[in-house]
């Protein structure tokens, strides 16, 4: 088996393109985020290690660190796609089906992609009876802790102890970000 190496590469020896050039610039525009790293495998490696912070945190038990963090993922999506939505309406969006979902604006492309990933990672709450379940037990846990406030209007709003400019808050929506994309 031939190993290529640089310097039997053709296009070795060319100059950099405009390509590379304007890959390059864009890099630069990004921000310095650190990339994520996902602990674990399939749907939930996103949530460390801040779900074992929240636990600490909050004193929660059990994976009740990650449901929080996997209902708020799920409202997250709604309040991206559907802002106007209720929160009863994410299963609608993740089956694509129901009048919510025949009634949403024209997406973007990036838009379709939120909700690839999402019909991903939230794949258990396409069952109504459980994304209604994990609602109710949502509304149960510490306010605190909570980023999210359900009216009984059928509202998302941001909690109140979860102000806009919280480091809470900002960090779980870079996390949620980070997850989707």
């Amino acid at each position: 088996m031939k190993t290529i190496t640089s310097a039997t590469r053709p296009s070795a020896n060319l100059a950099p393109t405009r390509f590379a050039a304007s890959t390059a610039s864009f890099a630069d525009t990004l921000p310095s985020l650190p990339l994520p790293t996902y602990s674990g495998s399939g749907r939930f490696g996103w949530q460390e290690p801040l779900a074992t912070r929240i636990k600490h945190q909050y004193e929660l038990h059990g994976q009740t660190a990650n449901r929080l963090l996997n209902i708020e993922l799920g409202l997250f999506l709604l309040t991206e796609l559907l802002p106007d939505a209720p929160p009863e309406a994410l299963p609608d969006l993740l089956m694509g089906n129901g009048m919510v979902h025949l009634r949403r604006p024209v997406w973007t492309p990036k838009q379709h992609r939120l909700l690839s990933r999402g019909r991903t990672l939230l794949a258990p709450y396409q069952n109504r009876a459980v994304w209604f379940q994990a609602l109710v037990k949502y509304a149960t846990l510490p306010a605190a802790a909570r980023i999210y406030s359900l009216s009984q209007y059928g509202s998302i709003t941001q909690a109140p102890a979860a102000d806009s400019g919280s480091y809470v808050q900002r960090e779980r929506l870079t996390l949620f970000w980070r997850a989707m994309l």
